[in-house]
Formats: C-alpha cells, structure tokens, sequence
C-alpha cells in the first residue's frame, strides 16, 4: 500500500450548494485492508457503510481510491473515521499528458467569477490559469473560457497551486466531466489543444 501513517490524504464530499469538495485528513493507523483517517476539523456527515473517494499522492501521481466507511468518532478533534479500500487506486487524471503553451494568445478564463484570468496552458484534461484569488487544492471551480467566439463552460478541481507574487497565484486545473456541461467544457479543451498544436506544426513547417 503506497499510504503510509501521517501522509495527506483528501476525503471527497459532494455538496448541493459547492459542488465536488476535497477535505484535506491525515493517515492515522494503517491495516492490512484500510486505514484511520484524522481530521482537525470536522469532516463532512458520512454514515457507515457509505461509500466514499478519497485521494492522494502515489510516487508522482495524483490517484483516487474507492473506500467504504467503517466507523467514526463522536467528538475530537482529532475527528476519526475507519475506512476500508474497496478498490485500487488509480490515475485521477490525465495531465501528465502533453500540455500545449497558450501564453501567446492572450487566452483568458472566467474562474468563479473573477474575469481576465490568463490561461497559461491547455491540455485534453485540464488548464493552468493565474488568478489573484485563494483557491484550497482540492476546491472545484466554475469556469468558463471563451475560445473562437464559443464559450466553454464547466467544472474544474483545483489540483495544485503556485504563488506566483504577493498577488497572483498558478492554478493547474482538472476538468470534472461527468455532467454535459463537463462534457461540452471536454470537448472545448480537446478542440483547444488540437488546433493549437496544429497552427504550431504549421508555422515550423513554414506553411500558411
């Protein structure tokens, strides 16, 4: 098992009001099937023998991993849940691909309000924006960027972050595209991507 005791660890909750959230917990005692989770504030209301996500860092991926809640503490903190993985863990997305440099294009986004973010780079799964808000790894975003007169709009799940300044912080958003307006934001990064890469392959080989 790639965890290991005091590792940080994320507890995936999906709320009505603020979408998909990640509440940061640390691995407490380790057995040979699951593991106790810590929380310095109290976690979201979970039952037992619900099933839930939790994620974390295995080697130089970011994975997700199905778990079932097998009991929990009443007071704290630290706040304590039992769980026991019901499945392996596994890539929870796909930005190690190739990301394709946006920098030139002046290319903006919308992200939770805030106008004029830059978007550094794109990729089939997910963008890097600066913003001059605060955004917890883990937090999902609404955003929308507008590319050829189209707008795109969705999800993302802030996966990390980079201060940049005093005032700006590099976010490297994943897209959450398990809803149509997930997909229609999927389908504007891969058309994005695609023929960004393709104007870059045309001026290389001089041709208009």
């Amino acid at each position: 098992m790639a965890l290991r005791e005091g590792k940080r660890i994320f507890l995936r909750f999906d709320s009505p009001s603020r979408g998909r959230l990640l509440q940061a917990g640390i691995v407490g005692e380790i057995r040979e099937d699951g593991w106790t989770l810590a929380f310095e504030t109290r976690h979201h209301a979970v039952e037992v023998g619900e099933e839930k996500l939790v994620y974390y860092n295995k080697a130089r991926d970011f994975v997700r991993q199905p778990v079932l809640i097998e009991g929990q503490s009443s007071d704290g903190p630290p706040f304590l849940l039992s769980v026991r993985s019901i499945g392996d863990a596994v890539s929870a997305g796909t930005r190690q691909e190739d990301r394709v440099s946006t920098s030139e294009l002046g290319l903006t986004a919308a992200i939770d309000e805030e106008e004029g973010c830059p978007v550094q780079d794109v990729s089939l799964s997910g963008l890097a924006v600066i913003s001059r808000r605060k955004h917890p790894v883990g937090r999902c975003l609404d955003v929308a960027i507008r590319y050829r007169e189209v707008e795109y709009a969705g999800q993302m799940e802030v996966q990390c972050s980079h201060p940049l300044d005093a005032d700006r912080t590099r976010y490297g958003l994943l897209g959450v595209f398990d809803t149509d307006a997930g997909r229609s934001l999927q389908n504007g990064l891969t058309r994005m991507t695609l023929e960004i890469q393709q104007q870059r392959l045309k001026r290389l080989s001089g041709s208009s």
